[in-house]
């Protein structure tokens, strides 16, 4: 678990608004918004493949140097908008940070080590998390936060959201519980019957997220 590397992005400012941003498109560019506390909200637009390229060192979750009109600001990547059928980005809206004020960011779950249960044949993992929503200043953002499951060696050992081990300074986000089940064991006969449900939830995942993204502004 640790930070990740600064990186950098370049904007340029928008004028295209509205349905001509199809054209923007059409040239590999992405339309976007930037907006923060005390910062007046942007139009700008950005290369897709060099957003691409950052978006998969970063994964949304790192600080961002944007450079747009001589000045260097730091952003995050607040939400993006895809095209339901294709996956293709559409629009991003970068949030202007305040490096001295902590942010709210959602944070993915990397799962390590081995369950005694699990190595026993007494059941599997069950993943209830994937992502975590902390709180932590935006110089302190880890990549990822690691879940060791060699705790669970029986039935009623379970992971809480308070067992997760968080970045100095880091703490859970609001409205997260610290009793949020992050990994159980999920007995042998449950997880036989469990099966057909969890070959769809992918498809049901991707479509909540799709649904959870901000729509163009």
């Amino acid at each position: 678990m640790g930070t990740q590397d600064k990186v950098t992005l370049t904007l340029a400012p928008r004028s295209i608004q509205k349905k001509k941003v199809r054209a923007l498109r059409r040239e590999g560019v992405i339309p976007a918004v930037v907006y923060g506390r005390g910062f007046e909200s942007t139009l700008v637009q950005v290369p897709q493949k060099e957003f691409e390229n950052v978006y998969k060192k970063t994964h949304g979750t790192a600080v961002i140097d944007a450079g747009l009109g001589g000045k260097t600001l730091p952003v995050l990547v607040h939400a993006i908008q895809r095209d339901s059928l294709t996956g293709r980005i559409l629009h991003i809206d970068f949030l202007k940070v305040d490096l001295r004020r902590e942010v709210t960011v959602e944070i993915p779950l990397v799962f390590v080590g081995t369950s005694p249960a699990e190595k026993e044949g007494k059941g599997k993992i069950g993943h209830e998390a994937t992502s975590i929503a902390i709180k932590c200043s935006p110089k302190n953002i880890p990549s990822e936060i690691e879940v060791d499951v060699s705790s669970i060696a029986d039935k009623h050992d379970v992971i809480h959201a308070s067992d997760l081990k968080l970045p100095e300074g880091a703490s859970l986000a609001h409205g997260v519980s610290e009793d949020k089940v992050i990994a159980v064991l999920v007995q042998a006969k449950f997880a036989e019957e469990a099966a057909p449900a969890a070959e769809v939830a992918p498809e049901e995942a991707a479509g909540a997220a799709a649904a959870a993204e901000t729509p163009e502004a």
